[in-house]
Order: structure tokens, then C-alpha cells, then sequence
């Protein structure tokens, strides 16, 4: 692959995680789905939660599972992703990953949850669109205030 087409597969990758947000953040559940493979595996080792008492983190196997998921678990919620400094490998004509700093702020009517991190990802081109296959979580710390 030439160092110009490298550089066109990169800023399509960044276009993604830019939807990713932007949809997600807007609870566009259409357009959001459109962003993942049907085998999605999704983890995240600390999420906003119900209670201090629930669970901290979740994996979520499946496209279908996983944005039901987030729109049930985000229903009158506000949050605001903040994606930077992308670190972003194309591994074959059609694999990709990535990691990128995180920051996301999530007010629910319990909790205002406050988390920094990063965000790993694994792509897979399908039908020429590069899409989601994985997706983990990470965080340095999460900042909860429980209302």
C-alpha cells in the first residue's frame, strides 16, 4: 500500500470514531449501528452506573445486544465523548486497530460520571466501509458524584 493510500485508510478510521461519538453522543441508534460488524464484541472495564453498588464493567457479545444495550442503559441521559491523540495501525488490506485517549462525561439523574482512559479498537473493512469489531475500554480513573 502506498504512503498516500496508508494515509487515506487512517483518516477514514478517524472519520469513524468521529461518528462514534458524534452518533452515540446524540443517541443516533440508526446511524450508530451502521459503525459495527454483526460480531461486535464490546468491553469496558468502568461504565456510569445505576448504584455504587452495581457491577463497574460489562462485555457485551453481538451487534444487536450491544446497541440495544446502550440505548436502554442511555434513555434520558446526556454524555460527551471526547476522543484524541489516535495511535492507529493498519494491520492487513482490510484489519485495522487503534487507541485513543478518552475522556467521557455521563449525567445520568443518579450519578455524574466523569472517566479517563482509552479507548482500543479493532476494524474490519465490510463492503469497503471500515467498521467496528471490537471494542475495549480502559480507564486510568473514573470520577463518580453520586446525587
Amino acid at each position: 500500500m502506498s504512503t498516500q493510500q496508508n494515509s487515506a485508510e487512517i483518516e477514514a478510521l478517524k472519520v469513524v470514531m468521529a461518528k462514534y461519538s458524534r452518533f452515540g453522543d446524540t443517541q443516533n441508534w440508526t446511524e450508530f449501528r451502521k459503525l459495527f460488524t454483526d460480531d461486535l464484541v464490546y468491553s469496558v472495564e468502568a461504565m456510569p452506573r445505576s448504584s455504587p453498588k452495581a457491577p463497574q464493567g460489562a462485555t457485551i457479545e453481538g451487534l444487536d445486544a450491544f446497541v440495544s444495550g446502550m440505548g436502554e442503559m442511555l434513555a434520558g441521559v446526556k454524555t460527551s465523548h471526547q476522543m484524541f491523540l489516535p495511535e492507529i495501525t493498519l494491520t492487513g488490506p482490510d484489519t485495522a486497530k487503534s487507541t485513543w485517549g478518552l475522556h467521557d462525561l455521563v449525567k445520568t439523574k443518579h450519578c455524574i460520571f466523569n472517566g479517563y482512559g482509552h479507548i482500543h479498537q479493532h476494524y474490519r473493512k465490510v463492503d469497503g466501509e471500515w467498521k467496528i469489531s471490537r471494542s475495549h475500554t480502559s480507564r486510568l480513573f473514573v470520577d463518580e458524584q453520586w446525587l
